[in-house]
């Protein structure tokens, strides 16, 4: 009886425990502001002041574009099914000139492709074009990891091929 009671105790004191709300402490004191007055426009730009800020406009967007496309993110060159997604001229140009496009236009065989989409839900790129910032270095050589599953190696021609254990 006794041990009941005492059971009893201290389940209703850990609800009791778990019950108890915790709210930060109100700040009475609110933060005070500075506005300060709007910029107005000193002039109106001339015509031709207008046209040459637009030129440097779209100059820095091509650049932007370019770099982007090119130094930003992995571009896949081959993907699971042998179609060639990255041209030759959108390589940079030592890498294009060693590139041999007959032999990395290869596909997965029927097989290597049901067992890649059995084990891993999707059939991933063959080849990738890597920019130097996303390399990694080990003692085996260059690398990188594709969507968090995927290691490419690095090979002579300086593209990045699917390790062979995912599909042999």
């Amino acid at each position: 009886m006794k041990q009941l009671s005492l059971i009893v105790a201290a389940g209703t004191l850990l609800i009791m425990s778990c019950g108890k709300k915790t709210i930060p402490a109100k700040t009475t004191t609110t933060p005070t502001t500075t506005t300060k007055p709007a910029n107005k426009p000193a002039k109106i730009d001339s015509a031709s002041q207008k046209k040459e800020k637009e030129e440097v406009v779209e100059e820095e967007m091509d650049k932007k574009e370019e770099t982007s496309a090119t130094t930003l993110t992995p571009m896949i060159v081959v993907d699971g099914m042998g179609k060639i997604l990255t041209p030759k001229n959108q390589l940079p140009t030592e890498i294009a000139e060693k590139a041999d496009y007959t032999t990395l236009g290869r596909a997965f065989t029927p097989n290597q492709r049901t067992n890649l989409i059995y084990r891993y839900k999707i059939v991933p790129p063959r080849v990738l074009f890597v920019p130097e910032p996303f390399i990694q270095t080990s003692a085996k050589g260059k690398y990188i990891v594709y969507r968090k599953k995927f290691w490419y190696w690095q090979k002579q021609d300086g593209l990045f091929y699917l390790d062979e254990t995912y599909y042999k």
